[in-house]
């Protein structure tokens, strides 16, 4: 390792210019105090660590920070039950990498009997589109929210979830079975694809 020398580290340093509005710099600290407040790191600690440490790759998040006061009440609002409107998830959305896909997510484990993932492989089960183009349309979230929901009113629903549910040693919500089920069938048609 030629170039590894105090000299070049120390040259290096003083050229070093960061960005305390990276999110890379921010979020490190977070996850340092989560596994920090952490006597004994157990199965749970371990899933929910490697989930957040592999969201830095390949792709490093960008938290776009200035609206945070309305991106922590609306997602407050959000796990207290309310249904965001396409504002309120254009404004979570630009905080989040600008992506409904990783919204979704987050509104997911936030309030999971309210919101479902939105991804490509759900996009592509409703559309049939190999494309992504719309998938990252606030609009199109909601309207898929609203589809969900009213596959749950349907009177033989139940069968359906039950049919998902008995794959789990855990209760799934309903917006979690039917969206698991889109995505698990996407998987397998175009898994040689």
């Amino acid at each position: 390792m030629k170039n590894l020398s105090f000299e070049n580290l120390l040259r290096d340093a003083e050229n070093l210019m960061l960005n305390e509005n990276d999110s890379y710099l921010q979020s490190y600290n977070e996850f340092k105090n989560y596994f920090d407040n952490i006597d004994v790191i157990e199965k749970h600690n371990l899933i929910i660590g490697s989930h957040f440490v592999y969201g830095w790759m390949p792709t490093i998040i960008h938290l776009d920070i200035n609206e945070i006061e309305k991106v922590l009440d609306y997602l407050n609002k959000a796990k207290s039950g309310s249904l965001l409107t396409e504002n309120q998830l254009d404004i979570i959305k630009k905080c989040i990498n600008n992506s409904i896909v990783g919204t979704s997510k987050l509104l997911h484990f936030i309030n999971p009997e309210v919101y479902a993932i939105w991804d490509s492989r759900i996009f592509r089960y409703l559309t049939g589109k190999k494309s992504s183009y719309g998938i990252d349309k606030s609009k199109a979230y909601v309207n898929y929210l609203n589809a969900l929901n009213e596959i749950q009113k349907h009177n033989e629903y139940q069968i359906l979830h039950n049919k998902v549910q008995k794959n789990f040693k855990y209760e799934i919500s309903s917006m979690r079975a039917i969206e698991l089920l889109m995505f698990e069938t996407d998987r397998q048609r175009n898994s040689n694809k």
